[in-house]
C-alpha cells in the first residue's frame, strides 16, 4: 500500500502545472523585474540631483569668498586637539610658543574678522582660531564663570591651568621652539608682571600688553559667632597646619608636624585641639590659603624664607603643603552646626562668604589685622593678594575677545561676580586698560 501511495505522489510531481499556476507565477516575476528597474532609475536620478546641488553650492561659496575682503575671511588652522568648551580646564605644562618669521617660518595667514594686522613675529600666534586664557586656579575659575555668562562663542576660549610665572611666559612666547599650544592671549597672575618679563614680551614680538586688575583673592579662618573672633598670627597658622615644621630642638631641620593643640603651637593660645574644616585642596580657596597665610607664616623663619631664592621648589613644598593626618578635613554639609557645637573648630572660607553672614561667622585676626575691604585692598591683611590679567592687545582687537575682557572686568561690580574675588576700588573703563603696558609706570 505504501508503494502505491509513493507511486501516486511521484506521478503528481511529474504532471505539468496548471495554466492558472503558470499565469500567476509569470505575473509575479514580471512585477519583480519592473520594481528592480524602477529602483535603479530612482537611484540614478538621486545621484544626478545631488551632483547638481553640490556643484551649485561650491559655485556660490566661491563667488562669496571671491567678493569678501581677505582681511575678513576665516581660515582653517591646524590645532593640537579639539577646541575646549568653557566648562573645561586644560592642565598643560607651561611654556611659550616660538617666535615666527625669518627662514622656515610659516607663511602669513588670513585672520579672524576684526583682528588688526599684526607683525610677522606674532603671525604664528595670530593664525590660531581659539583664544587661550592661562593662569592660576582663581583666574581660570573666574574666567570660566564669566565665559558661561557673557553669551559669546565659548568654543573660541581655551583655559590652561598653570602657575603665574608660566602663564606670563606663555603670553610672552618665552620658550622658543615650543608648539603653538604654548601660546596664551590672556595671562592671569597673582603678582604684577616683572620688567624683565615685559622686555621678553617685546623681544618676542608681543609689543602691546595691557594690564587689568582682577580684584583681590582673600581667605579667612573663622569660627562660630557664638565664640568670638580668634586671634592668631601667620606663624601660628603655619605651625598648626603645615605638613612639616621646623624642629624646635635642631636648627634648620624639619620634622613631621607633631602639634595637636593650639597651646603646643604657642603657649599664649588656649589648650584646644587644632581642627580646621575647609574645601578640597584643589579649590581656589585652598590654593589661595596656601599661598597667602601659609607662606606668610613660613616666611617668619628666615632660613625657610631664604629658600625662595636658593631652592624655589623646596620652598613651595615646605611652605604650601598641608598636613594630611586629619587636622585639616572636608567641611561637609553641616558646617554651621559643627562650628556651633565645637568651639575649637575653625573653617577656611572665602572672605565674601564670611562677610555675607556676619551673624554666623567670626573671622580670625592675623597678626592683629582683621580681614575687611579696607585691609584687603590696602594689602595689609596677610590672607589676601591682588590678582592681575595681562592681555595681548594685538590678539584682543576682535569684538569677541575684547568683549570677554570687558565682561570679566564688569563682573566685579555685578551681583553675580565671582565669590572668590573681592572687588578692587573703582577702575576706569576697560578701554583705558587696553593700552601698551610699557607706557604705565611701575
Amino acid at each position: 500500500m505504501n508503494n502505491d501511495m509513493n507511486d501516486d505522489f511521484l506521478q503528481r510531481l511529474r504532471a505539468p502545472p496548471s495554466k492558472k499556476f503558470l499565469s500567476t507565477l509569470k505575473a509575479n516575476l514580471d512585477r519583480q523585474v519592473m520594481n528592480q528597474a524602477k529602483a535603479r532609475r530612482t537611484l540614478f536620478r538621486t545621484a544626478i540631483l545631488a551632483a547638481l546641488i553640490g556643484g551649485s553650492a561650491v559655485a556660490v561659496a566661491f563667488a562669496v569668498l571671491k567678493s569678501t575682503p581677505a582681511s575678513s575671511r576665516l581660515v582653517h588652522v591646524a590645532t593640537t586637539g579639539p577646541a575646549q568648551s568653557a566648562s573645561n580646564v586644560i592642565a598643560r605644562s607651561g611654556g611659550g610658543a616660538p617666535k615666527t618669521g625669518g627662514s622656515g617660518s610659516a607663511p602669513p595667514a588670513s585672520v579672524t574678522p576684526g583682528i588688526a594686522a599684526v607683525p610677522a613675529a606674532s603671525a604664528g600666534q595670530q593664525s590660531r582660531r581659539t583664544f587661550v586664557v592661562a593662569g592660576p586656579t582663581a583666574i581660570i575659575l573666574n574666567a570660566q564663570d564669566v565665559a558661561g555668562r557673557w553669551g559669546g562663542p565659548n568654543k573660541l576660549l581655551d583655559f590652561n591651568l598653570t602657575s603665574s610665572t608660566e602663564a606670563l611666559a606663555m603670553l610672552c612666547h618665552a620658550n622658543r621652539g615650543a608648539s603653538a599650544a604654548g601660546f596664551a592671549d590672556i595671562a592671569g597672575a597673582s603678582r604684577r608682571i616683572l620688567a624683565s618679563e615685559l622686555e621678553t614680551c617685546k623681544t618676542n614680538g608681543v609689543t602691546h600688553v595691557a594690564e587689568l586688575r582682577s580684584g583681590y583673592e582673600a581667605v579667612v579662618l573663622a569660627r562660630s559667632k557664638l565664640y568670638g573672633a580668634p586671634k592668631l598670627s601667620a606663624r601660628d597658622i603655619f605651625l598648626a597646619l603645615a605638613a612639616e615644621v621646623p624642629d624646635p630642638n635642631r636648627q634648620q631641620t624639619l620634622i613631621r608636624n607633631p602639634y595637636r593643640s593650639w597651646s603646643a603651637v604657642d603657649g599664649a593660645l588656649l589648650e584646644e585641639r587644632i581642627e580646621v574644616l575647609g574645601p578640597p585642596l584643589s579649590s581656589a580657596t585652598a590654593a589661595a590659603f596656601r599661598q597667602t597665610l601659609m607662606e606668610a607664616g613660613c616666611a617668619t623663619f628666615s632660613w625657610l624664607a631664604a629658600l625662595k631664592q636658593t631652592d624655589s621648589k623646596r620652598y613651595e613644598t615646605v611652605c604650601r603643603t598641608l598636613r594630611d593626618d586629619g587636622v585639616y578635613r572636608d567641611k561637609g554639609e553641616k558646617l554651621q552646626e559643627h562650628l556651633e557645637t565645637y568651639p575649637n573648630s575653625l573653617a577656611l572660607l572665602d572672605f565674601r562668604e564670611v562677610a555675607a553672614m556676619p551673624d554666623t561667622f567670626a573671622a580670625a585676626t592675623v597678626d592683629g589685622v582683621a580681614p575687611g575691604i579696607d585691609t584687603i585692598t590696602a594689602e595689609t591683611y596677610a590672607g589676601s593678594r591682588a590678582m592681575f590679567m595681562y592681555v595681548n592687545v594685538e590678539r584682543a582687537r576682535t569684538s569677541s575677545l575684547l568683549f570677554f575682557v570687558a565682561t570679566y572686568r564688569n563682573s566685579m561690580a555685578q551681583s553675580w561676580s565671582i565669590p572668590t574675588l573681592v572687588a578692587p576700588q573703582r577702575q576706569a573703563d576697560v578701554g583705558a586698560y587696553m593700552a601698551p603696558l610699557q607706557e604705565m609706570k611701575f
